[in-house]
C-alpha cells in the first residue's frame, strides 16, 4: 500500500486493490471494518475528550461485546452515542462514521463470525495506523511553517 492517503477511505482502497482474494468486495465485511475504524476513532477520541477527560467507558464497553454480524449495528449506535455524549472531535469524523453508515447492509449469508471479527480488527488497527500517519503529516506542516 502507498504511503501517502489523503482520506481513510483511500487507505481502505489501497487495503482492498492489495487484496487478491476479493475478502473486502462483500458488503458485509466493509461493514465490518468500517464500524471498526469508527470504533477506534471513538476510543482513540474519547481519551481527549473535554466532558470527560480520559474516558474508556466506550473502550470497555468494546472489550465485553462478541464481534459477529449481529452487534455490528450495536456497536455501531453506541459509538455513536458516545461521540455525542462525551462531544468528542474525531479526526475525520465524518468520513469514518459515514463509511460505516453509508456501507449497504445486507444478508451475511456464508460468512463466519470470525470473518466479521477479523474485518472489524482490521479496520480498528488500520485506522490507528492512518489516525498516526496523519498526525506525523499535521506534525510535519507545522513544522514547515514555523
Amino acid at each position: 500500500m502507498p504511503e501517502e492517503k489523503s482520506s481513510f477511505n483511500d487507505y481502505f482502497l489501497g487495503r482492498q486493490k492489495a487484496d487478491t482474494t476479493g475478502y473486502y468486495a462483500t458488503p458485509a465485511i466493509r461493514k465490518a471494518y468500517f464500524i471498526g475504524a469508527y470504533a477506534k476513532a471513538v476510543i482513540n477520541s474519547s481519551f481527549h475528550s473535554k466532558v470527560s477527560r480520559e474516558n474508556t467507558t466506550f473502550k470497555h464497553w468494546l472489550s465485553n461485546q462478541i464481534i459477529n454480524y449481529r452487534n455490528l449495528d450495536r456497536i455501531f449506535e453506541i459509538a455513536f452515542r458516545y461521540e455525542q455524549k462525551l462531544k468528542l472531535n474525531i479526526r475525520n469524523q465524518s468520513e469514518v462514521r459515514k463509511l460505516a453508515h453509508e456501507t449497504p447492509l445486507e444478508k451475511a449469508a456464508g460468512i463466519s463470525s470470525a470473518k466479521i471479527s477479523y474485518a472489524f480488527v482490521a479496520g480498528f488497527d488500520d485506522y490507528q495506523k492512518y489516525s498516526k500517519a496523519e498526525q506525523a503529516k499535521s506534525a510535519e506542516k507545522e513544522t514547515e511553517n514555523d
